[in-house]
């Protein structure tokens, strides 16, 4: 696979400018909600009502999406009455992609107005007590992803006097997709969520080890979107859905198409939630 090579970080806010120039073009929307979707569970797309849709590739130094089940489509339109902007087939870190440009998607939704961004993923159950189909809300993460050009060296020197906020999955938000689950009737854990390099999954001593660190749940994104919302000044939570046993729980071999089909059933009660925030949301 061809990789464009990465560009340095001091250029990130002309790129972010560029892509935002591209999009409003086509729609002077203003979103207040930002949907980084995952495997299989890029149908949700289709709830906007008349959206604007951008092919990735499309737009200037976006990183192609290269994975089964990713679409690579932007789009902007309203969902239940609010003005959201949502992501189909995000880039990850073990597709050859800088984190600066995996993460270019959280920094145009924030540069187009969104506050609020919610991350949807399929991830691997570690807690025994998890089945594929279900659901998981984040409560915190591990990152064995990583940083490394994450941010610019003018983000980095700010950081160096202390993180922007002491927990970086929005308490609020949580509480009100937990409400909101239950109010749709759709059953939602709480846990621990790894981010992990990939593109293969983790090995059984990983899934111990991971387990022994507190880890619910394994995937092989998020992490790092979340930690760059926050430090973006915007309030960030993430919903998995739970597609397969980990390696060493699982008996069988893992696979990419039985990710994508229980995300697919699980992408059911997924909208069902994000619906029920949406209209509580809109009233906001």
């Amino acid at each position: 696979m061809n990789v464009r090579p990465s560009l340095p970080t001091h250029d990130l806010a002309e790129r972010v400018a560029a892509i935002v120039r591209a999009i409003r073009e086509r729609s002077d929307l203003v979103p207040r909600v930002g949907l980084t979707l995952g495997s299989g569970l890029g149908g949700v797309m289709e709830a906007l009502d008349r959206p604007v849709v951008f092919p990735t590739r499309e737009l200037p130094h976006w990183p192609p999406s290269t994975v089964a089940g990713h679409a690579g489509r932007l789009g902007i339109g309203h969902w239940q009455g609010v003005p959201v902007v949502a992501l189909a087939g995000r880039s990850h870190r073990y597709e050859g992609y800088p984190l600066d440009r995996v993460t270019l998607v959280v920094r145009v939704m924030r540069a187009l107005g969104a506050s609020t961004l919610l991350f949807t993923n399929a991830v691997g159950a570690i807690n025994p007590e998890f089945v594929p189909g279900e659901l998981v809300l984040a409560t915190d993460h591990i990152n064995f992803i990583g940083k490394r050009g994450l941010f610019t060296a003018a983000e980095l020197a700010e950081r160096r006097a202390g993180r922007r906020s002491a927990a970086y999955y929005s308490l609020r938000l949580r509480e009100a997709l937990g409400a909101a689950a239950a109010r749709a009737g759709v059953k939602l854990h709480r846990g621990t969520l790894m981010g992990g390099q990939g593109p293969t999954y983790e090995t059984a001593a990983e899934i111990r080890m991971a387990a022994a660190l507190g880890a619910d749940v394994a995937c092989m994104s998020t992490v790092h979107e979340v930690t760059l919302a926050t430090e973006l000044g915007c309030e960030a939570a993430s919903l998995s859905c739970v597609t397969n046993l980990a390696t060493g729980i699982s008996e069988t071999p893992l696979t990419h198409d039985e990710v994508t089909v229980i995300a697919d059933r699980g992408a059911v009660g997924l909208r069902k939630i994000l619906e029920e925030f949406l209209r509580e949301e809109a009233g906001r």
